[in-house]
């Protein structure tokens, strides 16, 4: 049996997909701290696991021409995992680093509230805390949990929230103080993650033709193997694949649509 123009597999529409699809996309948009980290998890998911199944469940193509295209995505999900996560874990770890010494901030920014750095605006906002906890007794008695919380975990969304309980009843003074000092420690942790997320995304981009042909070369290797052991077993249903060379022409013609690339 020979296998050819593996790559092209039948797709196949499944009712209600797309407000099933639809319904995902809105649940992710609405939470705030998706970034590329989470990305790259639910990819490696969908590659690893749910888009195999789906081509062996919905494809009308032989079992082996299934195998060949269903195997591609875990292989392209494991190369992603072992070279494309490191690299951006690392890399976000440094553009994080940057920011708290302040070397993403700009002087007029600055002067504005504008801050990438999280570390200096906790910093201010725990010093600007303490003093205004010390000239009101009733922040002060319920403050030490929290502040102790803030120094040790960072911002969290309980602290967004304990923090107007802990204010309820401040003098609107040290309220609006301390509220505008918490913003700004919010705002430099978002504004820290969304510039570790773009820069990242533009990061994983530029290994996007690395990671493809590490996959072009590895795949055809790995299901030269599993058929090889298969043929072993059974010599009737020999399966002769493509050599790497053949398999990047077969991808580039169905590509183009014919003979003329």
């Amino acid at each position: 049996m020979k296998v050819q123009n593996q790559t092209s597999i039948n797709n196949t529409p499944f009712q209600g997909g797309a407000n099933i699809t639809s319904k995902i996309a809105k649940s992710f948009a609405k939470a705030g701290d998706i970034g590329e980290g989470t990305s790259i998890a639910c990819d490696f998911l969908g590659k690893a696991v749910v888009v195999p199944a789906v081509i062996m469940l919905a494809s009308s193509e032989p079992k082996d021409k299934k195998e060949f295209s269903a195997f591609k995505n875990p292989v392209a999900a494991f190369i992603q995992l072992g070279l494309e996560v490191p690299v951006l874990a690392i890399g976000s770890k440094i553009v994080g680093d940057l920011a708290d010494k302040g070397f993403f901030d700009k002087a007029k920014n600055a002067k504005n509230g504008f801050s990438y750095n999280e570390k200096l605006q906790k910093e201010k906002f725990i010093d600007t805390f303490e003093k205004m906890a010390d000239t009101a007794p009733s922040i002060k008695n319920k403050s030490m949990e929290f502040i102790e919380g803030v120094k040790n975990k960072g911002y969290s969304k309980k602290a967004a929230e304990d923090i107007v309980e802990i204010l309820d009843g401040a003098d609107d003074k040290i309220k609006n103080t301390l509220m505008t000092s918490f913003k700004n420690f919010e705002h430099a942790r978002q504004n820290k993650f969304h510039l570790q997320n773009r820069i990242c995304f533009v990061a994983a981009l530029a290994l996007t033709p690395l990671l493809c042909a590490i996959e072009n070369y590895i795949h055809p290797k790995i299901m030269n193997k599993i058929y090889e052991k298969r043929a072993a077993k059974n010599p009737n249903r020999m399966v002769d694949m493509p050599d790497f060379n053949t398999f990047l022409t077969n991808s580039k013609k169905e590509a183009g649509g014919g003979d003329n690339i």
